[in-house]
């Protein structure tokens, strides 16, 4: 009987031996940009209440744990928080990399790992940037990228520049599809969240080929960050105010990993009044915005998955009531005016005309597969994008839309990646097809008319490394058919069908070479043609949001563009980094749109006339940048952009030239404070010089003058219960400055907006 209970009391000994928590888990913390360790990273699992802190080297040890699932949460200074989910039933080894330049150059931007690899000059925007600048548009948060800016027109409407290049010169990708839209205008804004991204990139070299379209210009790509292998549900939050305009944004984001398949849902609303200068309301000028998205992933086997992904946006824009002018007399006296005609006194969220509608539909399929070192990817899309503008009409004809446009856009894709050796292939083939029509029953003429776009397009692209150097060459060919109903008549209407035809050849070749310790220098060079878009080509007639009449011309011929752009980067110290970008671009039969000096009186009101034209012009410039870190807790940056664009035929300047501008911060940042994990303070000023090379004679008013911004910045990231918590409180235009800004549309109507403060506020569950 004793030996029985022996037997017994050795094997439960062992059962509970087996239970005793002795596994380990131990990695490293590092820094991608820089490949070493992260000193002083605090690591933290949520279901044991353990802490962990890495050494020198970023190493960390957790010792004595359960087998078990886990939640670990890794945070250092200067970095955004990172949350991962893992199962422990052995001793285990866990790697994470943290971006540990976020903080520091935040106003800057990183470089992405792409773009590390990579010769091209372009800077990458991360989700801890986007949601600090919650409640900003598209435009507003890539332009504090040196060298890119926006143009406006008013307070709600703006779209970015690139080296001086916007609109359809410029391919705004969601999820790796270009955005079908009404692009061709200056007051159409992209129709896209960019607060559902985790990354946006810009691109600002000619190594665009794998993308299509017209992008001569550069490219700013939206993306989706993996969903992480969590089972349990996440979400991510976003609230925003704002006090100029009291806009109110918010958005989230839910997600997690089933074992049949991993699921995202995102959603967004923001809401905005009337917006007010220093002295007086813009009025007219709220905003209403409704965002939502669906991603499924669906791992086929280890090697292939299988994504599906649907979003829709919808926008109601109000414009500026004192931009739309009855007659020639009053129209003369509102360009420079203090304050607008039709200026309220009081605030109001009020939306009326002339204002617009647009609703914009985008559905996304992929299937990936890999085969060793060979990556294929098969990709199918489609976007219906209805835009509605409403004009000053009388009577029941309020209701009615002065334009009224449908676009369907369908896109396919076949596409592979190969590694041999040290070389990198990428090619693939694309089709496109857009039809964008006028609905019926607007009772005005259509300002552009229906025309059909057939594509066809195929690129190739080769890389190789070479010791401490990396050439890459790449081409491609478009063949583009427009087919367009032009109007020989409008009274009688009379329509006639009118093709044209472009075959447009791209090719781009970059180097990259570490030159020295710290020292890595890029050049991008290349040759880019692009089509005329059909309203360059056919625009007739008033363009209500811009306020302005515009008359495209059917002769326009394609440009052709020769771009080159080296670039340097010099990591001098860790506390010290220096980088600089000089471009200089040709195109020929450049097409721009010009003033004309002319107003004219329609049934709709009196406006500014203006004209697509054709020259010869070039372009170059110089993007700064510089970051110093001194005394431990102090930051200081430093950007310039500066850019000159020039009519050779003509021996002008170019109208609608982005200003030069300086850009100046100084910030205390401190990890720890009592009840705050990591707290900054921030002041900025930014300089925009006067177009002064422009003449009065090019415009309907005298270029603006400089301006002077200055602005501030309290941020904080903190937990709560294991929650964590990102926290933003910034004021622009601080001292309430009056001014102009020369790339909005509507400056000659009014000054922009005043004083802004606004708080953000992210937290998880």
């Amino acid at each position: 009987m004793k030996f029985i209970q022996f037997i017994l009391l050795f094997l439960v000994y062992n059962h509970l031996q087996s239970q005793t928590c002795i596994l380990k888990f131990s990695g490293k913390v590092s820094d991608p940009h820089e490949n070493s360790g992260l000193e002083f990273a605090n690591l933290y699992i949520e279901e044991t209440g353990r802490y962990a802190q890495t050494d020198s080297t970023g190493f960390y040890l957790f010792e004595n744990l359960c087998p078990g699932a886990y939640h670990l949460i890794i945070n250092h200074l200067g970095c955004e928080a990172k949350k991962v989910f893992f199962y422990l039933n052995k001793d285990s080894v866990g790697n994470f990399e943290l971006e540990h330049h976020e903080h520091f150059l935040q106003t800057v931007t990183v470089q992405s790992h792409r773009g590390n690899s990579a010769s091209q000059t372009q800077n990458t925007i991360n989700a801890n940037e986007i949601s600090r600048l919650a409640g900003s548009s598209l435009s507003q948060i890539v332009q504090q990228i040196a060298g890119v800016s926006s143009t406006k027109n008013g307070s709600t409407i703006s779209k970015p520049v690139i080296h001086g290049m916007s609109g359809n010169r410029i391919g705004i990708l969601n999820n790796g599809i270009v955005l079908a839209g009404q692009q061709w205008g200056t007051d159409h804004a992209p129709e896209i969240d960019p607060f559902a991204s985790d990354n946006i990139t810009v691109i600002k070299g000619v190594d665009a080929l794998a993308y299509g379209g017209n992008n001569l210009g550069g490219l700013v790509l939206l993306e989706h960050g993996k969903i992480g292998k969590d089972p349990h549900l996440h979400s991510h939050n976003l609230f925003s105010y704002q006090t100029n305009g009291n806009q109110i944004a918010l958005s989230t984001r839910i997600e997690q990993s089933k074992k049949k398949f991993d699921w995202r849902i995102t959603g967004g609303y923001k809401i905005s009044g009337d917006h007010k200068t220093p002295s007086y309301f813009l009025t007219n000028t709220g905003s209403r915005e409704y965002t939502g998205s669906i991603l499924i992933i669906k791992d086929l086997s280890s090697t292939k998955n299988f994504k599906q992904f649907f979003s829709i946006y919808h926008t109601e824009l109000g414009i500026l009531r004192g931009a739309h002018i009855g007659n020639l007399t009053d129209l003369k006296a509102a360009i420079g005016r203090d304050t607008p005609f039709f200026t309220k006194d009081n605030f109001s969220y009020t939306i009326s005309s002339p204002y617009q509608k647009v609703s914009h539909y985008f559905y996304k399929g992929t299937h990936q597969w890999q085969s060793g070192k060979k990556y294929t990817e098969w990709t199918y899309s489609a976007q219906l994008n209805h835009r509605r503008e409403y004009d000053v009409r009388r009577g029941s004809l309020s209701e009615t839309p002065a334009l009224n446009l449908l676009m369907q856009s369908y896109f396919i894709e076949l596409k592979q990646k190969r590694e041999i050796g040290k070389q990198n292939l990428f090619f693939g083939i694309q089709q496109k097809f857009n039809y964008n029509f006028n609905q019926p029953g607007t009772g005005i003429f259509p300002l552009i008319p229906d025309y059909w776009l057939n594509n066809s397009g195929t690129f190739f692209q080769w890389s190789y490394q070479l010791s401490n150097t990396l050439f890459e060459f790449g081409s491609r060919y478009d063949f583009n058919l427009f087919s367009v109903k032009s109007f020989v008549s409008r009274v009688p209407l009379i329509e006639k069908a009118k093709n044209h035809v472009f075959h447009n050849s791209s090719f781009a070749t970059g180097i990259k070479q570490k030159l020295f310790t710290g020292w890595t220098a890029r050049l991008n060079a290349g040759y880019t043609a692009r089509s005329p878009e059909v309203n360059e080509l056919y625009s007739s007639g008033l363009h209500q949001a811009v306020a302005g009449i515009e008359e495209g011309n059917p002769n326009l011929n394609k440009e052709f563009s020769i771009k080159g752009i080296i670039t340097n980067t010099f990591n001098l110290r860790e506390d010290l980094i220096f980088e600089t970008s000089i471009y200089s671009q040709r195109i020929n039969d450049y097409i721009y749109l010009e003033p004309q000096n002319e107003y004219r009186l329609t049934i709709r009101g009196a406006f500014p006339v203006y004209k697509y034209n054709q020259t010869d012009a070039t372009i170059y410039g110089v993007d700064a940048l510089g970051r110093f870190e001194f005394y431990t807790h102090w930051q200081w940056l430093g950007q310039i952009s500066y850019i000159k664009m020039r009519d050779v035929v003509n021996h002008q300047s170019l109208v609608n030239t982005p200003p030069v501008q300086l850009f100046s911060s100084l910030k205390f940042q401190q990890k720890k404070i009592p009840a705050f994990g990591y707290l900054s303070a921030e002041i900025n000023t930014r300089y925009l010089f006067r177009r002064s090379d422009i003449r009065d004679d090019q415009d309907f008013m005298p270029t603006p003058d400089g301006y002077l911004l200055l602005g501030a910045e309290l941020t904080s990231d903190f937990s709560i219960r294991h929650h964590n918590f990102k926290c933003a409180l910034r004021c622009e235009n601080l001292l309430n400055t009056t001014y102009r800004d020369y790339l909005n549309r509507l400056r000659y109507f009014a000054t922009e907006q005043g004083r802004n403060v606004s708080i953000s506020l992210k937290f998880e569950l």
